[in-house]
C-alpha cells in the first residue's frame, strides 16, 4: 500500500518540474477555500458520479486534510479503473507543517 503514497516533498518537486499531473482536493468546500494546493474540488461524497471529469490515464494526485479521505479517493479510482494514482501522506496538515 505505501507505493499509493506521495510525501509533500515528492509532490513539490513534481509541481516544480511541471509534471502533467491532476490533483484532486477532496475536502469540504469549507476547508478547499480556507487553503488549498490547487487541482480539482471533488468532496468524496461527489466522487462516484464526478470521477468522469478526470483523465483516466494521468497521474492523479489525491489530497485532503490528513490523509484518510483522500486515501478511500485513491481507492475508489483505481476501482473505476485509473491506473496511476497517489494519495498526498498526511494531507494539508504535512503540507502546511512542512512550511513552517
Amino acid at each position: 500500500m505505501r507505493d499509493y503514497f506521495i510525501t509533500t516533498s515528492e509532490l513539490r518537486k513534481l509541481l516544480s518540474d511541471e509534471v502533467d499531473l491532476q490533483l484532486v482536493d477532496v475536502r469540504t468546500i469549507e476547508k478547499h477555500t480556507a487553503f488549498n494546493i490547487g487541482g480539482k474540488h471533488i468532496p468524496t461524497a461527489e466522487l462516484p458520479d464526478r470521477f468522469n471529469e478526470l483523465d483516466a490515464e494521468k497521474l492523479v494526485i489525491t489530497y485532503c486534510t490528513s490523509g484518510g479521505n483522500s486515501l478511500r479517493a485513491l481507492q475508489y479510482l483505481l476501482s473505476v479503473g485509473f491506473k496511476s494514482v497517489k494519495s498526498l501522506d498526511g494531507g494539508m496538515t504535512a503540507w502546511q507543517g512542512e512550511m513552517s
